[in-house]
């Protein structure tokens, strides 16, 4: 799983797991990830990836942007245990050949998600969101709270998403 050198997500391989409130990355994943000290250390965990932002605090005017610029292409998000969403780039600051896993977006020890996946942006505006994450593999089910947050949002400010989103359709 990850994005490799390319940035191109490869999506999940199996099943979901059953649907639950929370999510802990699967047990393949985390035996996976202590194995290597550029993704997980034995001291802290999960690093923090430093492009991680809180969707909410991204808006700049009518668009959502990232390290100054508007957010553009496909990044990983999570929906946190409070409830908040959570984006940022796939590149790993310790080695750019690496990726930057979906718990890297909270990191810790085992960062625990109500929902993780893909949030494609296009000039700066949310398009679109899936379930597509190798260490959680969360229940599609999971997706109707981060809908249910998307929706608020653009009952908010519907400039933030673009013309063709769901969420704009559904006004």
């Amino acid at each position: 799983m990850g994005s490799g050198i390319g940035g191109n997500y490869s999506g999940t391989s199996g099943s979901s797991q059953p649907y639950a409130n929370t999510y802990k990355v699967v047990c393949s994943q985390l035996r996976k990830d202590k194995k290597d000290r550029d993704i997980y250390s034995g001291n802290s965990g999960y690093f923090k990836n430093p492009t991680a932002v809180y969707l909410e605090s991204s808006v700049s005017e009518n668009r959502i942007e990232i390290e100054g610029h508007r957010a553009e292409g496909k990044m990983t998000y999570v929906m946190d245990k409070t409830g908040n969403i959570i984006f940022g780039k796939r590149s790993n600051p310790n080695n750019a050949q690496k990726r930057a896993p979906h718990p890297t977006l909270i990191g810790g020890k085992n960062p625990e998600v109500q929902c993780a996946g893909m949030i494609d942006f296009r000039k700066g505006k949310i398009y679109s969101v899936d379930i597509s994450s190798g260490h959680y593999k969360p229940n599609i089910k999971s997706l109707e709270k981060v809908d249910k947050a998307l929706q608020q949002l653009c009952n908010k400010n519907p400039n933030l998403f673009s013309r063709d989103s769901k969420w704009r359709k559904k006004k």
